[in-house]
């Protein structure tokens, strides 16, 4: 399923999306009295048609070779998207029994409030006895996970001490009989 988020305050609507088994739900912006956003009523000339805004966040889930459920973030994931992206992650985290892995390449951006989103679902995963672990995150992302130290949830985030080891010369019989 891939959802598309254009503002917190719309209809949504399930449509086909042109061949793949995922349903996309497109949320569209509409203003108090249902209006879309945009110039006022009026201001727009006779039979044009308003841009379509993009979309800011898409979220999509699949099941790797592995069994784990892998949910692909792209976009954006701020204020306007985290209720909705916390949403949808608890829903896969309460689908299978299964880790999930969610991952981030996609991401552009992220606020304090989708920082919030990545912790929260980390703390509901536990709750339920799951896991949940971020892949392919930015570097930008990284160093304010750092910072705030949000990158304690996720310790698929730390190199590994033993990677590291392989980059440390082994104690062995050297050259020439050195050691």
């Amino acid at each position: 399923m891939i959802i598309r988020l254009l503002d917190r305050d719309s209809d949504v609507a399930p449509v086909p999306d042109g061949g793949s088994d995922a349903v996309v739900i497109t949320a569209g912006s509409v203003l108090p009295g249902g209006r879309p956003p945009g110039p006022p009523a009026g201001a727009e000339p006779a039979g044009a048609e308003p841009a379509a805004e993009p979309a800011q966040l898409e979220l999509s889930c699949r099941t790797g070779s592995n069994g784990y459920q892998i949910v692909s973030v792209t976009g954006e994931l701020d204020i306007a998207t985290a209720e909705l992206a916390y949403s949808y992650l608890s829903e896969v985290i309460d689908g299978r029994a299964a880790p999930v892995t969610v991952d981030l390449s996609g991401l552009t951006f992220c606020d304090a409030s989708g920082l919030g989103v990545l912790a929260r679902s980390a703390r509901y995963a536990r709750q339920k006895g799951r896991q949940l672990g971020l892949a392919s995150a930015r570097p930008s992302l990284l160093k304010i996970m750092r910072i705030t130290g949000l990158d304690r949830a996720f310790p698929e985030l730390h190199p590994a001490a033993h990677a590291y080891s392989a980059l440390i010369a082994v104690p062995g019989p050297g050259p020439a009989g050195l050691n």
